[in-house]
């Protein structure tokens, strides 16, 4: 199918896109695939193939998505679950009364993707807590404090856990939050460490 006016209009922006990409993939063991799915999408524009270009657009980003690995991108204390990605208010501060919650919010990137029965896409963590002291020196240790799944019939790329910890009646004092993220379908693990106070 061949639409040239929208396509026109497209091929600027992606041509910025293409070389962020290959900007970030100059590695050379990982720039093979990436540069290849870049030319792919490039040849498509040049073609004017709208067809060709969103199958090539798809695997670019599919590649480029899972070089880095788990990661994260935002993580930020807020003052209430957020109600979507990047749609949150940061708190002020990271201190916190006896027996409030504190609420994480966190953007994991580069995670992998199951396929179920249905055809649907499933993103899973199982997500393990530390608390430690400021020395780093375990507290409470909890295995599987929580476990997430999505599903979509598409690759969601935008994807927040909304993570909310208590500490109960924990004496005041600094404390540090360090949690796992198990990509159940990416067979990878990544952490993160949140640094709190308790008054």
């Amino acid at each position: 199918m061949h639409r040239p006016s929208a396509f026109r209009t497209l091929a600027a922006s992606l041509a910025a896109s293409l070389a962020t990409v290959l900007a970030l993939t100059a590695a050379p063991a990982v720039a093979g695939e990436v540069v290849d799915a870049a030319t792919a999408v490039e040849a498509a524009v040049a073609a004017g193939d709208f067809d060709a270009w969103q199958k090539a657009n798809a695997d670019l980003l599919a590649k480029a998505w899972a070089q880095p690995g788990l990661h994260f991108n935002h993580l930020v204390l807020v003052t209430a679950p957020a109600a979507g990605y990047g749609v949150y208010d940061v708190r002020p501060d990271s201190i916190y009364a006896q027996g409030e919650p504190i609420l994480v919010y966190a953007e994991p990137e580069g995670y992998g993707f199951g396929t179920l029965a249905t055809g649907q896409m499933e993103i899973a963590f199982g997500i393990d807590l530390k608390v430690l002291d400021p020395g780093g020196a375990v507290l409470v240790e909890m295995p599987d404090f929580l476990n997430i799944k999505f599903q979509s019939w598409q690759p969601a790329h935008e994807f927040v856990a909304n993570l909310s910890v208590s500490m109960g009646s924990a004496p005041p004092g600094d404390y540090q939050l360090e949690f796992t993220f198990r990509d159940l379908h990416g067979g990878q693990n990544s952490s993160f460490t949140t640094n709190v106070s308790v008054k």
